[in-house]
């Protein structure tokens, strides 16, 4: 996880198009925006993007979305 790249894919895309660009890098293996070189990664980083994308359309500020986003994932590793 690249906390910066997914910050940066979140303020400038949807939803819709993070979630496009995922679906078209899963069909492909080309990553639109490519953000790492690791294949998984580099998906990670489209779906985690597309994710903290909803928190901010519901109002959250950046730093509040990440950590919002992270607390869900650390929930999951527990």
């Amino acid at each position: 996880m690249d906390a910066k790249s997914i910050k940066e894919l979140a303020q400038k895309y949807s939803v819709d198009e993070l979630n496009n660009f995922a679906d078209e890098f899963e069909s492909t293996g080309i990553a639109p925006v490519k953000t790492q070189d690791d294949a998984g990664e580099q998906m990670s980083d489209y779906l985690m993007a597309a994710e903290m994308r909803s928190y901010l359309d519901k109002g959250m500020g950046v730093n509040e979305a990440l950590r919002e986003f992270s607390k869900r994932v650390r929930g999951v590793l527990t």
